[in-house]
């Protein structure tokens, strides 16, 4: 194989950020191997590992896919061994990306992590692994936090604050964002649309087309499904429910009225409880120190919706 850079996305956020890694790994010549979805895959990915069997979300989706998940993992590191890879680029995606990073930190191989863990949210102690690990990050709290720990910092360019382009499907309408992994979005699913059926100009938004598939099958026509094009702003809409992550801050940055939903595992939950170490579970409410995004979690433990 020739040299290559080997970088690893497991979600839809992480695909969107990938796409500009992949685009620089070719440009300076290397290939660019690893997992990551459409976006990366259009820009000049070889993928080495199936991309849906990495999103996963809580701790009963990763149980369900431990086999699959160990078998990547194996062939990651195998890649991270190669004396032809020549750097890893880990891009979010915690529970898979920074097993790795430790990997590939015993053998001396070039590490750039981007979208690094929320040590600020908990697991504090994991910033410890960052010494003097390149690492890219977003936000000015993010730089702070890392570089007490000795890694070496450097701010990159969130995609939610690029020029993005209006979609005139999303004007005036009530946006309904389920999640970008499966698991996660059957949870939510439910959910989701009896808060649908209360509303006017309800639409469900899917990230990719395997998502775009199963909701029109799950939903069977009783709300419109767009199969959003990387690069569109939500700006327009009329209000949003979308699951805590990065279609959050899209759409609080778009300024579109949100309020963040999500069903969740009783394990999950309960971790949850335990360890989180900040009031707020959204990027708008950790970044302003206050609920700008009012934030609903539902756990089967009780069908009252909680805050954490």
């Amino acid at each position: 194989m020739p040299e290559f850079i080997l970088i690893i996305a497991g979600e839809d956020s992480g695909d969107i950020i990938g796409k500009e890694f992949v685009k620089i790994a070719v440009e300076q010549g290397f290939e660019a191997v690893g997992t990551g979805g459409a976006n990366m895959q259009r820009t000049g990915l070889k993928t080495v590992a199936n991309f849906e069997d990495m999103a996963v979300n809580g701790f009963f989706d990763v149980l369900k896919k431990l086999p699959k998940l160990f078998f990547i993992k194996r062939t990651l590191q195998k890649n991270i061994k190669d004396e032809n890879c020549k750097a890893l680029v880990c891009i979010d995606y915690p529970g898979m990306n920074l097993p790795l990073m430790k990997f590939a930190k015993k053998i001396n191989k070039p590490i750039f992590y981007v979208a690094p863990p929320q040590i600020w949210a908990w697991k504090k102690n994991r910033g410890k692994y960052f010494k003097n690990v390149n690492v890219g990050v977003f936000f000015q709290f993010e730089k702070n936090i890392y570089e007490s720990f000795g890694a070496k910092v450097f701010f990159v360019e969130h995609p939610c604050l690029r020029n993005l382009k209006v979609c005139d499907e999303f004007k005036d309408k009530v946006l309904f964002l389920p999640g970008s992994r499966l698991g996660q979005l059957k949870r939510n699913l439910s959910k989701y649309i009896n808060i649908a059926s209360s509303v006017e100009n309800a639409v469900f938004v899917a990230s990719r087309k395997e998502l775009f598939d199963f909701l029109n099958k799950k939903l069977g026509g009783k709300f419109p499904v767009i199969l959003r094009e990387h690069g569109t702003s939500f700006k327009g809409a009329k209000a949003a429910f979308c699951t805590p992550g990065t279609a959050v801050l899209e759409t609080f940055m778009a300024n579109v009225p949100t309020i963040a939903v999500a069903v969740i595992d009783p394990l999950t939950y309960m971790m949850g409880k335990l360890f989180l170490k900040t009031k707020y579970l959204t990027l708008p409410n950790i970044i302003s120190g206050k609920e700008v995004v009012p934030e609903h979690i539902i756990t089967t433990l009780s069908p009252a919706m909680r805050s954490f």
